[in-house]
């Protein structure tokens, strides 16, 4: 599980979209600014990076097909 500094359980990927900390829910503070796993969810960064991802306590580690 990957948590902020602020608590929130980030999850990176799908553009962003699942994060609780994406700034979407107002009783969150956005984590965006400082998250160094923004660039998993980036549309154009997203696949080779979780194809490549060693960050174990990634909930999407291992979902995208490896070929």
């Amino acid at each position: 599980m990957l948590i902020d500094i602020t608590g929130v359980i980030l999850i990176p990927g799908n553009q962003g979209k699942d994060c609780p900390g994406n700034g979407e829910d107002e009783t969150i503070e956005c984590c965006c600014d400082e998250c160094d796993y923004m660039l998993c969810c980036l549309d154009t960064e997203y696949p080779d990076h979780c194809a490549t991802c060693s960050e174990r306590d990634c909930p999407r580690n291992g979902e995208v097909d490896q070929k």
